[in-house]
């Protein structure tokens, strides 16, 4: 699928579509190293979202950080949370659950043409397209439609639309052995949740015994964090 081809299905579809950039304003942006359809369509579409806030594209010079490449990639904004899994990726798109679209970053400075599918939870790469412009008709368009993700079909039906900067996650969490039940479903602020995402899975990345809780706590920049107990009934080393 063509990146006009995509726009014209997608126009109708989406919402909080971002002002046209100039093609100048890629320069010093993770978009300056996408395919060339991909900066195509960043052009005709800055950011946007579609069926009801579930799935977001990131632009360029967009106002909240979970729309906007250059922040929902910088390691400040939730990155921190995570350990080196997360280093090789740039992530151009994802689900209000948290699961991202990325491309994996090349030796020689650049990123490998392919898309691949990075699972909310642990952020486990998944090969997913061969190129942008697959991603676009297999994928993106194929959700701004009509999700084929029954939990997030789910979510809608309980809770209507989602904003941009919201995510939705399960507490308790998946990351700690819980079941994904919409029962539990709760919304969180998107940088909060990514950021507790990542303090799961970091916590549980090399846990010898079974979690039993979290605690919550603030780090030295004020930011919200979570803390797992397991069942010495000591912390995770801080």
């Amino acid at each position: 699928m063509t990146p006009s081809e995509a726009t014209e299905v997608l126009l109708p579809l989406a919402d909080h579509v971002g002002p046209r950039p100039d093609v100048a304003a890629v320069a010093g942006t993770p978009a300056e190293h996408f395919p060339p359809a991909h900066r195509e369509l960043l052009l005709a579409m800055n950011g946007f979202t579609v069926y009801h806030g579930t799935f977001r594209m990131l632009g360029i010079g967009r106002e909240l950080p979970s729309l906007d490449l250059a922040a929902w990639n910088a390691p400040e904004t939730w990155r921190f949370a995570w350990d080196d899994r997360i280093d090789p990726y740039v992530i151009f798109a994802e689900s209000a659950f948290g699961d991202s679209y990325a491309y994996r970053r090349s030796p020689d400075g650049g990123l490998a043409p392919e898309v691949l599918f990075l699972e909310g939870v642990l952020l486990q790469p998944e090969p997913l397209a061969g190129s942008f412009e697959e991603f676009l008709a297999d994928e993106f368009v194929r959700n701004a439609r009509k999700p084929y993700d029954r939990y997030l079909l789910g979510a809608v039906d309980r809770s209507g639309p989602i904003a941009p900067d919201k995510h939705w996650t399960y507490a308790p969490s998946v990351a700690l052995g819980a079941e994904e039940d919409l029962d539990n479903l709760t919304e969180l602020p998107a940088v909060t949740e990514r950021t507790f995402a990542g303090d799961l899975a970091t916590a549980m990345e090399n846990a010898v015994t079974d979690p039993v809780g979290v605690v919550p706590w603030t780090d030295d920049r004020g930011r919200a964090r979570l803390r797992v107990l397991f069942g010495t009934g000591h912390e995770e080393p801080a």
